[in-house]
């Protein structure tokens, strides 16, 4: 429906109508970005370099995976590290990004606040950050950011050229001006001509040539226990899928399985929902069950039934850019001044 495949009257109206619904949205992104950038509407800076991972669309753009990279690519340059981010669809123990990082990125203290700059200089100070990382932070413009990183999904890179919630766009496509560097996402799922037409767009967008492309490699099987097997199980097996992430269709993509299920973005699994897989699983005669370590943090177990459960290791790998990326990290983080990381 939101792509614009779906055809018929009933389609048209309704994309019709979503248009309608994305004006007021537009007026208040508009308005709010023009109080920033004119000065009405004041950032705020703390002691120490923030740097953003974020986008311009809702939905999985891999923000999860960089962020887990920038965060080792900094503590391997000598940086104490704090993360930020907002907690949306969490509880008391955060939300799925919170506990996947915790795992990821072991030892490094995250706070989920809404007021990101309070949690900011209160993560700086209690534990003596040297630089921080705002998770999903290129909307959230009250706190003054040294780098903005910007992804670009080359599956759905300007959510269908529609704000929300006609399309995916969560801000105008030419907002991305304000990108200090672009990262684009899953460029092995496009062809040659695409990705260099897209790599031409976001230049002419950003204004800028500072442009990295990353494809997300699947390096191994782990488990609830962070047990981890070879990824030839799933090519030897029966495999079915499922996830509630924000864009299951790339997950599905790199998958040979005999049955696939969504959830909603962030869902909570209850054990109901864990007994109607285990029953899907078994119709589906299928002898592992695969989903995404996002997903699998809210599932504590090894098996559902009889069959196991596995999640995929993601690696990033860059294809460009990554020594342009890395000098502008060096950059913000002040490393080429004789502090931490130099």
């Amino acid at each position: 429906m939101i792509s614009g495949e779906r055809r018929g009257l009933t389609s048209g109206g309704i994309r019709g109508i979503l248009s309608l619904l994305s004006l007021p949205y537009q007026s208040v992104v508009g308005l709010r970005n023009r109080a920033y950038d004119r000065g009405w509407l004041r950032e705020h800076s703390v002691s120490v370099p923030v740097l953003s991972v974020g986008n311009l669309t809702v939905g999985g753009t891999g923000k999860t995976p960089l962020v887990a990279w920038l965060t080792d690519h900094l503590r391997n340059r000598g940086h104490a590290v704090g993360l930020l981010s907002r907690g949306y669809g969490g509880d008391e123990h955060g939300n799925d990004e919170k506990r996947l990082l915790e795992q990821l990125c072991a030892d490094v203290p995250h706070i989920q606040d809404p007021d990101r700059v309070s949690a900011a200089r209160r993560i700086a100070t209690d534990h003596d950050c040297s630089v921080l990382v705002l998770d999903d932070g290129f909307q959230h413009r009250r706190l003054r950011r040294d780098l903005d990183i910007v992804l670009i999904d080359s599956t759905c890179p300007f959510g269908f050229g529609h704000l929300l919630p006609r399309g995916y766009l969560r801000e105008p496509a030419d907002e991305l001006s304000r990108a200090s560097f672009v990262v684009i996402t899953r460029v092995e799922r496009v062809g040659p001509q695409t990705r260099r037409s897209l790599r031409e767009r976001v230049i002419e967008l950003a204004a800028h040539d500072r442009v990295a492309e990353v494809t997300f490699q699947a390096s191994r099987l782990v488990n609830s226990r962070e047990e981890t097997t070879s990824l030839d199980l799933l090519a030897r097996s029966r495999t079915a899928a499922f996830c509630g992430i924000g864009n299951p269709g790339a997950f599905f993509a790199s998958l040979a399985t005999v049955a696939t299920r969504t959830f909603p973005d962030h869902h909570r699994y209850e054990s109901s929902d864990l007994d109607q897989l285990e029953e899907w699983a078994t119709r589906s005669a299928a002898d592992v069950l695969v989903t995404t370590r996002k997903d699998l943090v809210k599932i504590p177990r090894t098996h559902l039934g009889r069959i196991p459960l596995w999640a995929i290791e993601i690696d990033v790998d860059f294809v460009s850019g990554r020594q342009a990326l890395e000098a502008a990290v060096a950059a913000a983080t002040l490393d080429d001044q004789g502090l931490p990381g130099s």
